[in-house]
């Protein structure tokens, strides 16, 4: 296996990826368009001079300069969600340090103004906020949309929206992110609903739908869809941020007996933010007028979004809903490791030959009866790298494949797929073709990639869903990527994997699935006036 030409893969098709969302995306970025720039030139430049480690100094400066810290962004991102901001402010600085991004630059410092009102010294964190809503641009608007938030001045915060436009909404997420709430706060919901049905792709777009709809839903006194929301992103909110929105909820569902219990129990809170909001929305409580129920308007427009919201978690590959009951895809994943462990030991860097000899697919040894090699390979990697990628293939596909045909059925749909590559190179051994030596799990692999876009397929002649064709459509240009790397690549047994790919998309389309043959017409849940 060649790592430099596959580290070159690696490296190029993110690169490619980060250049034309730099170019062509709703968030276009010059910092990003120059990183991918310099990875895409060293790639082509490298491979003209020095073919050899191409690969591999195109792959350091992608984790450099983009990898590294746009996970460390992305870490603190998700610190901040859980109100750790201490930890946000550290992870936000390690990745200025790594790529000064414009806005990366004065991330730290506005987590850090985070880090101050939750300890209760607000004055000190708009103190903060205000010097860095004087360097202007985006982190400008930023600082000062968050500063209003931490202060309560929703009509501010509106206002802002309203003076930066539309344009501004649609590039900045955090003030876009902002402007929503701040309509749910003052009671504007018809307002919000209409926004975000007029403005629904570019939420989509820009990552920050989930957060909306906990908006939407919680604002509209839809209880049971905030808690499916919360419950979808149970590792994103803490416990006391989940309470209160389930607490704004009731309140707008008219329940103020149990919003008032749960505001009452969060005027407990360590955090100061919260307390004060809680306290904020205890007093009142006890003096507002009942809540008016959402119009039909608005109602259909939570119906719509609820329809929306209840697809993505059915169809999601790599979701929670389909890692939470993968079990059988963890097992083959723990056997494809001791496998490797016990032929790769002592070094563990790769698999040892006599092992590899000994279980490897080899047309010869198994006419001759060894026939347990026909799946014996099927676990056998020839070095960590290689197991590593089967793996991360495993877990992205193969839990959507196992909720949606069963385990029994994801079993065949594997095992069908990788022995489909072994029977061609059987029947090609007798018309004395080159006899190969096959090694790991990647037909398989390919299969659940084929067994995902035939469920994918079927749902979109089915029930016409437009989210089931956009999938479709990626997994064909990943099927179009592998299908170039087979071909570019040495030692990659590109007629497994076309077999297993086939195997895997016929296989599934001769079995039924739970989610194609599922209505699509209802949200999980039904918005209630």
């Amino acid at each position: 296996m060649d790592l430099n030409r596959i580290a070159l893969w690696f490296a190029a098709v993110p690169a490619l990826t980060l250049f034309w969302r730099s170019v062509r995306g709703p968030r276009r970025s010059l910092d990003w368009l120059v990183v991918s720039v310099i990875v895409l030139s060293s790639a082509a430049l490298g491979w003209v001079f020095f073919r050899d480690g191409a690969g591999f100094v195109a792959t350091a400066l992608l984790l450099l300069l983009f990898v590294i810290p746009a996970s460390l962004s992305n870490a603190a991102a998700r610190a901040s969600e859980r109100q750790h901001y201490g930890r946000a402010h550290t992870l936000s600085r390690l990745s200025s340090v790594l790529h000064p991004v414009e806005r990366w630059r004065v991330t730290p410092r506005i987590y850090h103004a985070f880090q101050l009102a939750q300890a209760g010294q607000v004055s000190e964190a708009e103190a903060l906020l205000q010097v860095v809503a004087r360097g202007g641009g985006e982190a400008a608007s930023m600082a000062t949309a968050h500063r209003l938030r931490i202060l309560g001045r929703w009509r501010e915060l509106k206002g802002l929206g309203e003076r930066q436009g539309l344009l501004a909404l649609r590039t900045q997420p955090t003030l876009m992110m902002l402007y929503l709430r701040a309509l749910g706060e003052l009671g504007y919901i018809d307002d919000l609903a209409r926004f975000m049905l007029a403005q629904e792709t570019m939420l989509a777009a820009s990552g920050i739908q989930d957060q909306a709809l906990l908006y939407l839903f919680s604002f509209t006194g839809q209880r049971e869809l905030t808690e499916q929301v919360l419950l979808d992103k149970a590792n994103t909110y803490s416990a006391e941020t989940r309470d209160f929105w389930l607490a704004i909820a009731s309140q707008s569902a008219g329940q103020p007996e149990e919003a008032r219990r749960a505001f009452g129990r969060l005027r407990a809170s360590q955090d100061a933010q919260v307390r004060t909001r809680a306290e904020e929305r205890y007093a009142n409580l006890s003096r507002a007028a009942p809540e008016e129920p959402p119009s039909p308007q608005t109602l259909s427009t939570v119906a719509h979004f609820a329809r929306g919201f209840a697809e993505r978690q059915r169809f999601a590959l790599d979701g929670a809903s389909s890692r939470a009951g993968a079990r059988l895809t963890s097992a083959v994943a723990l056997v494809n490791v001791l496998v490797y462990l016990i032929g790769s030991a002592p070094h563990f860097l790769e698999t040892r030959d006599d092992f590899s000899d000994r279980w490897a697919f080899f047309a010869p040894a198994i006419l001759s009866g060894q026939w347990l090699r026909v799946l014996s390979y099927l676990f056998v990697h020839q070095n960590w790298l290689h197991l590593v990628m089967n793996l991360g293939g495993l877990f992205v596909l193969g839990p959507f494949v196992e909720r949606a045909f069963g385990r029994a059925r994801f079993a065949a749909i594997y095992f069908v797929a990788g022995c489909a590559g072994s029977a061609a190179y059987l029947i090609l051994s007798q018309f004395q073709v080159e006899l190969v030596h096959l090694v790991g799990a990647s037909g398989c692999i390919m299969g659940l990639l084929g067994a995902n876009a035939a469920v994918m397929l079927r749902v979109w002649l089915r029930h016409r869903l437009p989210m089931a064709r956009q999938i479709f459509l990626r997994l064909l240009v990943v099927v179009a990527l592998q299908v170039t790397f087979d071909y570019t690549t040495p030692q990659v047994a590109g007629l497994a994997h076309g077999l297993g790919l086939l195997g895997g998309f016929l296989g599934a389309l001769c079995l039924e699935d739970t989610v194609s043959s599922k209505s699509t017409s209802q949200p999980r849940a039904s918005a209630t006036a």
